[in-house]
C-alpha cells in the first residue's frame, strides 16, 4: 500500500473513531465536537467563499490518488501524455493545456492542498470566481508557452539537453504562482516592492543555479501575475480589499454558531 492511500485510510479510521466518539458521547467525543462546533462555521464560510477553488483541490486529491496507486510505468505515461511537453504542444496543444492543470506530478497530495487554500482561495475571494480562474489561466497557459517557445528556440541553437522535448511537465505550480504573484498588491506599500524585489530575486536565483526550464516558467508566472493588476482594480476587488484576505466571514454577518444541546438533567 502505498503512503497516500495509507494516508487516507488513517484519516478514514480517525473520522469513524470521531463520530463514534461524538454519537455515543464519549468524554472525547464531547470535546470533539466542542471544537467542531466552534471551527465549522468559520471553516464553512471560507469554502463557500472560494467553491472553485476547493474544486479543484478535490480533483487534484482524485488524480494525485490514481497516480499514487499506479505502477511506475503506468504513472509515467499517464504523466507524458498530459506534458505540455514540446512534442505535445506541436500535435494537441489545447487539449494538454488544459488536463495538465488537473495533475499535480507528485505523489503528496496535502501539502498541495494547503498551498490551493492559501494562495487561490483567498484571491477567489478577493477577485470573484471568474476573474481567479482568468488568472490562474493566464499563468498556467502563458508560463507553458513562453517556456516552450524558450525550449524552442535553446533546441534550434543547440543548448537545451538532449530528450527535453519529450519531458514531463504537469501541474499547478504556474497558475499558483501567477495568483500569488497578483496577491502581491495586498500588501501595503512600502513592503509590496520589497516583497516583489525579494520574490523575483529568489526565483531568478533559482532558475540561474538549477538552469531548469521549469524554474524560469515560475518566474515567468510571477510576472505575469504583477501584470494582472487591472484585476485588482474592479468594483468587488476595491470593495473586497477592506477585509482581510484570509477571514471572508468578516464580509457578511457573522458566523452562525450550531445550536449546542442543552444537558439532560440526570434522573
Amino acid at each position: 500500500m502505498s503512503r497516500p492511500d495509507i494516508a487516507i485510510v488513517l484519516v478514514a479510521i480517525a473520522a469513524l473513531f470521531s463520530w463514534y466518539a461524538v454519537a455515543h458521547d464519549l468524554r472525547i467525543g464531547r470535546l470533539i465536537g466542542g471544537r467542531w462546533n466552534r471551527l465549522y462555521p468559520y471553516a464553512n464560510a471560507y469554502v463557500r467563499a472560494s467553491p472553485a477553488t476547493f474544486l479543484y483541490a478535490a480533483i487534484i486529491a482524485f488524480t494525485t490518488w490514481v497516480l499514487a496507486g499506479s505502477s511506475g510505468r503506468l504513472s509515467n505515461a499517464l504523466l507524458r501524455t498530459q506534458s505540455t511537453n514540446i512534442s505535445n504542444l506541436r500535435h494537441h496543444a489545447v487539449d494538454v493545456l488544459l488536463r495538465s492543470a488537473f495533475w499535480s506530478g507528485y505523489p503528496y497530495v496535502l501539502p498541495i492542498i494547503a498551498a490551493l487554500a492559501a494562495v487561490l482561495a483567498p484571491a477567489e475571494f478577493w477577485l470573484g470566481t471568474k476573474r481567479a480562474i482568468l488568472v490562474f489561466a493566464i499563468g498556467h497557459v502563458g508560463a507553458t508557452l513562453l517556456t516552450a517557445a524558450g525550449i524552442s528556440l535553446a533546441l534550434r541553437l543547440a543548448l537545451a539537453p538532449r530528450g527535453v522535448e519529450h519531458s514531463i511537465d504537469v501541474g499547478v505550480s504556474y497558475g499558483t504562482l501567477c495568483i500569488a504573484g497578483v496577491l502581491t498588491y495586498r500588501i501595503p506599500r512600502p513592503w509590496r516592492y520589497v516583497w516583489i524585489l525579494g520574490m523575483l530575486t529568489v526565483l531568478g536565483l533559482i532558475a540561474v543555479v538549477d538552469a531548469s526550464f521549469s524554474d524560469y516558467g515560475h518566474l515567468v508566472a510571477v510576472a505575469l501575475g504583477l501584470c494582472c493588476y487591472p484585476m485588482t482594480r474592479t468594483p468587488r476587488a476595491l470593495e473586497r480589499s477592506r477585509v482581510p484576505l484570509f477571514r471572508p466571514w468578516l464580509m457578511g454577518a457573522p458566523p452562525q454558531f450550531p445550536a449546542s444541546p442543552m444537558p439532560q438533567p440526570s434522573p
